[in-house]
């Protein structure tokens, strides 16, 4: 950060060096003097840096012309050339520094207290302070801070920040659940497994350090021009001094041969790029990232809030015998009235479309981790999953588990809907594919992408039924975000140069390890738009 603000310093000095110079033209000559010895004395270190490596870079060549220019009088080349060149630093800085952000907001998210059951009740400690085989408690709206299993209790856990998956998973006694995942209901207590630095939350924020630390910089065109050019160039002054006996003809074709147009143009198509991707509401990084997404051929996603809304939403509402639709979601809309599941809010909104109203109800009661339950004229209404309808000593046909099974392998949830001891009829519930995205494999193709691979923590058959219907090459589904890195690097082992798009808290490790990353804007968490290189911010796969 003081680094960045020496820059910005420096820039300022320089620049307003050589706008006197401009005013005051007697004294420009020792203006632009000032102004070259400002800006070129990190360009200077940075040269000499470069030396004692055995490298030639850029940095090098713009030097030795701008200290060549003095002497020969073209004070204006030298500042100019000189302030351009901070000039790119100090953008590259700035962005190294938003990706660094990157971990602040994923250190904000990580539970720091947890409540340890004790005697009487359960006591409120830091959470790197509960140890293995501690019982904490959960309560609605808590972050789970271990990674154990559930000894007691019930509880529906958002756990898409760490999976991916769109839907709550419903958890009880002898289940596994993971730091970070978010209680929407209900009671658990949970004994200790992993705690500390060996959670899954922790180390999901190791393997964004990890992955940033790993990743291949790729060199800048404009540095791997140099390491030809420069070389070259310092050579042929050299010799044509030697062979004529005049310097300052050699230091003539330096200044001329340094390329201050090169210099000036780079910057200046880069800032002419990001502005046209900024005014198509893409915004991107940097230079490097620009160059770096012209070069991929290959391009990994993830599914949930990408390739689909990222919430659940009513696909099919199926009755069984002796009701009809309207009938099961009347029923269904009116026992989900007081609850704040996800699968109820994806019913009552659904119902609010198709004008359905709620038939009137009381005695509203939630079963965590099995559904809703309410009282209406027709009887006892059940909305919920097949261990509730048993609990109530209804049972399935044959023919109606059919139906059931049938909507689970298309990789729906289910929520079965019973009135006065029968099974009415059952919903289908699921994340819904983008319209726009059914445009982008073949975009990509277009635009010479060879490959495509869907990696995702959701379940296969969801996952299978998005890619067949979008025609992406691979599918990997249930991964872990340590398994989507994996993959990531599997597929540059392979040669390609690999673009990465999401949006959660789970794909920022293999945003970072990606060749180029791309977040959605709308929909994405803080944590992936730190760390992607690209977003999208009208939220549009297609822009």
């Amino acid at each position: 950060m003081a680094h960045r603000h020496r820059k910005l310093l420096l820039l300022a000095l320089a620049g307003g060096l050589m706008a006197a110079a401009w005013l005051f033209p007697g004294a420009s000559r020792w203006l632009l003097i000032t102004a070259a010895v400002v800006a070129g004395a990190p360009v200077a270190r940075q040269a000499w840096g470069s030396l004692r490596l055995r490298q030639f870079s850029i940095a090098l060549l713009v030097t030795a012309a701008a200290a060549g220019a003095i002497l020969i009088g073209e004070e204006w080349e030298a500042a100019v050339v000189t302030f351009l060149f901070v000039l790119g630093g100090y953008l590259e800085d700035l962005a190294l520094e938003r990706t660094r952000s990157a971990l602040r907001s994923l250190m904000d998210m990580r539970p720091r207290t947890a409540r340890r059951k004790c005697r009487d009740g359960w006591v409120e400690v830091p959470a790197e302070s509960v140890q293995p085989g501690d019982t904490v408690v959960i309560l609605p709206g808590d972050r789970v801070p271990v990674d154990g299993r559930v000894s007691a209790g019930r509880a529906v856990l958002d756990t898409a920040a760490l999976t991916g998956e769109p839907l709550p998973v419903e958890v009880g006694p002898g289940d596994k659940v993971l730091s970070g995942s978010v209680s929407q209901g209900g009671h658990l207590e949970v004994v200790a497994e992993r705690v500390g630095a060996d959670t899954t939350f922790q180390r999901l924020i190791f393997l964004v350090v990890e992955a940033q630390e790993q990743k291949p910089r790729v060199q800048r065109l404009l540095d791997r021009f140099a390491r030809w050019y420069t070389p070259g160039v310092m050579t042929a002054a050299a010799l044509l001094g030697l062979l004529t006996g005049n310097a300052h003809l050699a230091l003539t074709f330096l200044v001329i041969a340094c390329p201050g147009a090169l210099v000036v143009a780079a910057p200046v198509a880069i800032v002419a790029g990001l502005g046209r991707a900024a005014r198509s509401g893409i915004l991107i990084k940097g230079g490097e990232q620009l160059e770096r997404i012209g070069r991929a051929d290959a391009v990994a996603m993830d599914k949930t809030g990408t390739l689909t809304y990222g919430k659940p939403m009513v696909t099919a509402v199926i009755p069984f015998d002796g009701f009809d639709a309207t009938t099961v979601l009347a029923l269904a809309a009116a026992a989900e009235q007081r609850s704040e599941h996800h699968l109820a809010t994806a019913i009552l909104n659904y119902a609010r479309e198709q004008g359905v109203t709620a038939v009137p109800a009381s005695d509203w009661r939630l079963e965590p981790g099995l559904g809703a339950v309410a009282r209406t004229y027709s009887g006892l209404v059940l909305v919920g999953n097949e261990k509730l309808l048993e609990a109530h000593g209804i049972h399935l046909t044959s023919a109606q588990a059919e139906v059931v099974a049938e909507r689970q392998l298309r990789g729906e949830s289910v929520a079965l809907v019973a009135v006065d001891g029968r099974a009415a009829g059952v919903i289908g519930i699921s994340d819904r594919v983008r319209e726009d995205a059914r445009q982008l494999v073949p975009a990509l193709r277009q635009a010479g992408i060879r490959h495509t691979v869907m990696l995702t923590g959701d379940n296969w058959a969801a996952a299978r039924r998005v890619a067949e219907e979008l025609g992406i090459d691979e599918v990997r589904a249930g991964l872990t975000p340590p398994e989507k890195v994996a993959a990531i690097r599997s597929l540059q082992a392979a040669g390609h140069v690999v673009a990465m798009i999401g949006d959660g808290i789970n794909d920022a490790p293999a945003l970072a390890a990606a060749d180029v990353s791309v977040a959605m804007g709308g929909t994405g968490t803080e944590a992936a738009l730190e760390v992607a290189d690209i977003t999208l911010m009208a939220d549009r796969l297609t822009q």
